[in-house]
Parts: structure tokens; C-alpha cells; sequence
């Protein structure tokens, strides 16, 4: 009966995690969020900064729908810490349903951390500079999910023990799903999986072309925006 109970904990904690992500639509995300774009005679740049939250997926979607019929090469140059898993996969959806063919970039001074590894690898071309970072960590879970859990009728460290569960079960959807596609080599995958136990690992572009990790595609130089 505990272990049906514990089962029937972890469901919910799931589902709650998945609903809710990180707090959306907020005036002081949004503040934190740029997107310039640059019209060149050849491509269009479109640079993001600021976190992978609401309202990114609308702004990009209605970005790429402005350009549909330019034929110039479309550029997405991206600096960010990560953000909601949901929300990144909305980005994703966004670029993908536009069967439009789109670079994506991390700068010299830029940081593509977290939820904004699947963005740029939904890049028909993964370019960055050597010295651009890039970090892998376990899913956290968020607020909502946190204050669930603690409302649960179970010892402190039954609740340790969920909490552990959910973001291991969280983590290799998120590895297997977003992170392991389009070229990512599966054994480099599995060797970062173990890395990220419990804390960051930050590389740069220059050791994940080093490592064969498949991630970027090709090094280039790029001044600091």
C-alpha cells in the first residue's frame, strides 16, 4: 500500500511539474527578454537574450512569419541562462512549423545554458565561437511542484526521496526528448547524464567540438555583441 501511495505521489508531482513549469508571462521576465533583429543583404540576424519563458515562442513564431517569403538566410543568435522546459519546447514547435531553414548561433560573449540547448539545436546549422558556453544541469522541479510535494502526508524523507525521483525521471525525458537528437552523439549523451549529478557542468564550444559531443556543428569567430 506505501509503495501505491508513493506511486500515486510521484504522478502528481509529475503533473504538476509538467502544467506549471516556472511562473510564465511575468512583467519582470519579459523585461529580461530582447529581441533585436539586423537585416543584412544576404541573411537576416535575429538575436535572443533573456530567459527561455513566455512570451519567447510568440515573438520568435511572429519573427520567422514576417520574414516567410524573404529569401535571405535567417540567423538566430542566442544568449541564455535556460527557463521553462514546456516553454522551450513551444520555441522548438515554433521554428520547426515554419519548414524554414534557420542557423543558430552562440557568440563569443554569449551563454546558451539549460533549455537553450534545444533551441540551437533546432538549428539547421549549430555555428559558435570557441570561446561561447554552453551548460547542462538536472531539471529542477519549480514552485508549484515544490509546494505539492510538501503538502504530501509522508516523512521528510520519503519526500526527499520523491523530489529525487521526479527530477531523475524529468531529466532523462529531457536528455532523451530535446537533448539526444540530430546528430548528438548517444555515448558523449550518457557520459554528460552521469557528469550532471547533483551540479552544473559548464563547456565550452571549443571542448564539445574537442569531445565529438555533436552539439556544434562548426567553430566561428564572432565579436562580443
Amino acid at each position: 500500500m506505501r509503495l501505491l501511495k508513493v506511486l500515486g505521489i510521484v504522478g502528481g508531482v509529475l503533473l504538476v511539474w509538467w502544467s506549471f513549469q516556472w511562473p510564465s508571462g511575468s512583467g519582470d521576465v519579459a523585461s529580461q527578454q530582447v529581441l533585436s533583429i539586423k537585416e543584412e543583404r544576404d541573411r537576416i540576424v535575429l538575436g535572443w537574450s533573456g530567459p527561455v519563458q513566455e512570451p519567447m515562442s510568440e515573438r520568435i513564431g511572429a519573427t520567422l512569419d514576417r520574414y516567410k517569403a524573404d529569401p535571405r538566410r535567417l540567423v538566430l543568435i542566442l544568449n541564455s541562462p535556460g527557463g521553462s522546459i514546456q516553454h522551450g519546447r513551444q520555441v522548438v514547435e515554433a521554428i520547426r512549423e515554419r519548414h524554414r531553414a534557420i542557423d543558430t548561433v552562440v557568440d563569443r560573449a554569449g551563454v546558451c545554458a539549460s533549455m537553450c540547448v534545444p533551441i540551437f539545436l533546432a538549428g539547421e546549422r549549430r555555428m559558435a565561437d570557441p570561446e561561447a558556453y554552453f551548460m547542462f544541469h538536472e531539471a529542477s522541479l519549480n514552485s508549484n511542484a515544490r509546494d505539492d510535494l510538501k503538502r504530501q502526508e509522508i516523512s521528510e524523507t520519503d519526500k526527499e526521496v520523491l523530489s529525487r525521483i521526479v527530477k531523475t525521471a524529468v531529466t532523462d525525458d529531457l536528455f532523451r526528448r530535446d537533448i539526444g537528437i540530430r546528430g548528438v552523439s548517444t555515448v558523449w549523451l550518457a557520459g554528460m547524464r552521469k557528469k550532471i549529478a547533483g551540479r552544473d557542468v559548464w563547456m565550452s564550444a571549443q571542448q564539445l567540438i574537442d569531445e565529438g559531443s555533436g552539439i556544434v556543428d562548426g567553430l566561428v569567430r564572432a565579436s562580443a555583441r
